[in-house]
This record gives C-alpha cells, structure tokens and sequence, in this order.
C-alpha cells in the first residue's frame, strides 16, 4: 500500500506530467472592449483597465501552450495560428466594426473570426475568449488581417475568411456578402489566375494581394483609389494581376495598412500603388491616386530590406539596417516633423545605437526591431494601442518591454499583438 506521503507524490508527478509546457508568449495592448485580446476578465471586470484600455502589453495566458507562430490584428478583432490551428477572438459583426455604414449593407455580421451557432439560428455577435476556427488543412503558413477579413497561407492553399462586400475575400459581393468558416460552412480555397504555389499574402484595409513563387502579385477587393493597380477603380472581386513598373520584376512581398500599397523585390527595389496623396510617392509621381505600380527611385538609400505604410506615410529599411521615414503623420522625428517630402534617416541612437533588422507600420504609427530584438514603437497610440502606459502620441521611437526578444508585432488600428520568443 501507498503511504500518505507517497499518495501524495504519485499525484504531485502525475499532475506535472499531465500539465502542458509552455511554449510560446503572446502579447496584446490597446482596446480591451471588443474582445481582440482574448483576455475575458479585461471585458468582464472593467476596473481591470482604464477606459476599456491595456496601457500595457498584457500576457494571453491561453496561448501559452498553443505553439502560436502567427498572429495578425484587424479592427477589432485578432487572428492566431499555430501550425494547423486558427483562432480568433473579437468582433464578429459587422454593426460595430469602424468606418461602416450599416445602411449600406445586407446585414450585420462580417464573421471576421467565423461563424459558430449559439442555438439554432443566431451567431454570436462577438468573442472575448479565443474561439477555434474551422479550417481544413494541415499546415497554415501565414495569415494577415484587414479591416474586416484575413487571408490564410496553408500548405493546400489560400483562404479567405469575413466581409467580401467589395470582393475582398474573392467572391463576387453581389452573390456572396462574407465568407464563414465552420463546420456548418466550411472555408474553401480561393480560386487563382496563377498555378505557382503562393509564396505569400497580405490584407490592406479592404484588399487583398497575393504573391506566387514566380513573383508576380495578384489583387482583389475595394479599388476606388487603385489598391488592385490594375489600371481599373472600383470592385474588383476577381484576383487579377498587379500592372505597372514591376511587370516582370520578382516581388517577394507587399505591405501596406491602409490605402497605400508597397510591393518590395528580391533585389531590394520599391514599388507603390494606391492612395499617395501625402507625397508616399517621392517623385514618383504628383497623382494622389495610382491605379498601377509604379517605382519609387530609392538608390540613394538602397536597396531596401523591409517596407511599409501607414495611412499617410511610409517607413523603409534598408540592407544597412538604417530607418528611412516620409510623407505625413507622427513619423517618429519629433513634433516638428510631421511633414517629410522625401525620404530621412532616423538617428541610430534612437534604437539603442544598433542596427534595424525590420519595420512595420499600422494604420497610424510605426515600429521597428533592432539587432538585438528590441522592439521601438511611435505614432498617434489611439486606445492606448502602442502600450506605453499612456493614451497620448508617442513623438518618438520608444522601446516597448517586453520580456524577451519581438518575433512579430501586429499593429492594428485600436489593438496591437506581440509574439515573443
């Protein structure tokens, strides 16, 4: 027989066994109300946070043993993916979604993180814990989130999931207003002009951009100021080349939160299309709408490593791992700066006196990773979303801490997510 001691020993192993490791850290800031943290007290218990805020990054305690390797921000609501596992959390209709006009529109859910009955005949409106996504595949590579929808990489191939009121998710509005992954409705593959595997995928606000292996980039969604740059405006449902200067030039990726396109090749040159109204263009060209790519000459600082673009302005890294910031906004260079006609070096001191190995932007500020994994954020912080502890605009690049190196920041227009080694 088992003395007591040893009763309760065998328990004590039993549970260490049985407990799961963790394995990955994930981070989320900024607007607390929807639900896009996935942390349920933050909407439960209000004096948990002021004004419906995270000042501060808050660990997602339920992530920790889920292998997230992927996470993405919309407006909110938040996407995040293990190796073959999707979750989503937030907002899943659409009467609450900024910038809508529900008048407009056939009814009031988008099903930006999936649909899943809650009786007989009604969907849930919103999540505040991480719900499952149904999605039918072994291996998911990537996922990216707009305003309402996101793209899903998989090793079978693209999915798209919420709004397609302007044929963002690749279906034609008319027939098919959004897109619901479930059991009841299960996500299906996007049907490409292209037979190369899809070696990445991108959602601006209300768009949709596709790059195969050959380098050729592909579009599809809200085209009114030529986010598609294929030399048409308005919805464009069906995924169609990108025309213009980087015909024939090997793209490896697109970015781009808002309106404004960046396309970056494998030789490190610059490509813009879209909106480009606050000078995003350099020269480029003097029209404030682009309906085809065109190259931004970018030799004096180039070739460029990463790029990407607010609502008004752009951010460039080049292979040098120096910052590079133009057009108009909080663009990091103090409150005398908020208007940049060309592109300007950031000071290196700035970022710790080390190089920069990546940037990125959201709709209204920017980030930027140095060589030892630092994290530095700036911009105009609505909700509280570049958690500094304060809901005022940030006029610099200051260090988020976190503990441990930044793999990947999402940054949303109300929330921001950190994936930390």
């Amino acid at each position: 027989m088992f003395s007591r001691s040893s009763a309760a020993r065998y328990l004590s192993n039993s549970a260490q066994k049985s407990r799961k490791k963790v394995d990955c850290a994930v981070y989320g800031c900024g607007l607390s109300a929807s639900g896009a943290l996935a942390i349920p007290k933050l909407v439960q218990n209000p004096d948990d946070v002021t004004a419906s805020e995270a000042k501060h990054p808050k660990r997602i305690t339920y992530f920790n043993t889920k292998s997230i390797k992927f996470v993405s921000s919309g407006f909110g609501f938040s996407l995040f993916a293990s190796d073959n596992k999707l979750f989503g959390a937030g907002i899943n209709n659409r009467s609450v979604a900024n910038g809508f006009c529900e008048a407009l529109l056939k009814n009031n859910f988008s099903f930006q993180i999936g649909g899943q009955l809650t009786d007989s005949s009604k969907y849930q409106d919103y999540y505040i814990s991480a719900k499952k996504i149904h999605i039918p595949v072994e291996e998911i590579l990537e996922i990216s989130s707009g305003r309402a929808h996101s793209l899903i990489r998989t090793n079978s191939g693209v999915f798209a999931i919420g709004d397609n009121n302007f044929g963002q998710c690749g279906k034609d509005p008319a027939v098919i207003d959004h897109i619901v992954g479930s059991e009841e409705s299960p996500l299906q593959p996007l049907e490409l002009p292209t037979s190369s595997p899809v070696v990445s995928v991108h959602c601006s606000l209300d768009s949709s951009l596709i790059v195969d292996s050959t380098g050729q980039v592909f579009s599809f969604g809200l085209n009114e100021d030529g986010q598609c740059g294929n030399e048409k405006y308005g919805i464009q449902w069906k995924p169609s080349p990108v025309k213009g200067d980087l015909s024939g030039v090997k793209i490896k990726e697109v970015s781009g939160s808002t309106d404004t396109i960046m396309a970056l090749s494998e030789e490190g040159d610059v490509f813009i299309w879209g909106q480009t109204e606050y000078g995003q263009a350099v020269g480029a060209t003097e029209k404030i709408q682009l309906n085809v790519s065109r190259n931004i000459n970018l030799s004096a600082i180039g070739p460029i490593a990463s790029v990407d673009s607010t609502q008004s302005s752009v951010i460039a890294q080049n292979t040098r791992g120096e910052a590079f910031v133009w057009g108009v906004g909080v663009l990091g260079m103090g409150p005398e700066a908020d208007v940049l006609k060309r592109p300007t070096q950031m000071d290196q001191p700035l970022f710790d006196g080390k190089k920069i190995t990546s940037v990125t932007a959201g709709n209204s500020c920017m980030s930027a990773t140095n060589e030892s994994g630092r994290l530095f954020i700036w911009g105009e912080n609505r909700y509280s979303s570049l958690g500094l502890g304060h809901s005022n605009r940030q006029l610099f690049p200051y260090q988020l801490f976190l503990p441990g190196d930044v793999r990947q920041a999402a940054l949303g227009p109300d929330h921001s997510l950190f994936l930390v080694n």
